[in-house]
């Protein structure tokens, strides 16, 4: 039998240097504001325009390159949809913070 190796993200939100944001890959950065935003009792994030337009402020990006980083969260399946628009599952099975 093949055991599936699993990625692990270990994110340190309380501090700027944030694993996450040292990523040459900018999708983490997106990331590491939609873990400060996310609800962290049951780990949803709300993709509304006050949450992407801080995001796009923090990291001086178009609201189009903020939405193809969402896009690589989700084919990574770090976020996942949950069926109402705009509303995101962190996906703890990766992400251990």
């Amino acid at each position: 039998m093949f055991r599936k190796k699993r990625k692990v993200v270990v994110v340190y939100l309380d501090t700027k240097n944030s694993i996450l944001l040292k990523s040459k890959d900018r999708s983490f950065h997106v990331l590491f504001y939609i873990l400060n935003q996310a609800d962290t009792e049951h780990h949803f994030w709300y993709a509304d325009k006050i949450h992407k337009e801080r995001i796009t402020n923090k990291l001086e990006m178009s609201p189009v390159t903020l939405d193809k980083h969402i896009a690589s969260l989700k084919e990574r399946d770090l976020i996942r949809p949950t069926g109402a628009r705009g509303k995101y599952r962190l996906n703890m099975e990766i992400l251990s913070t």
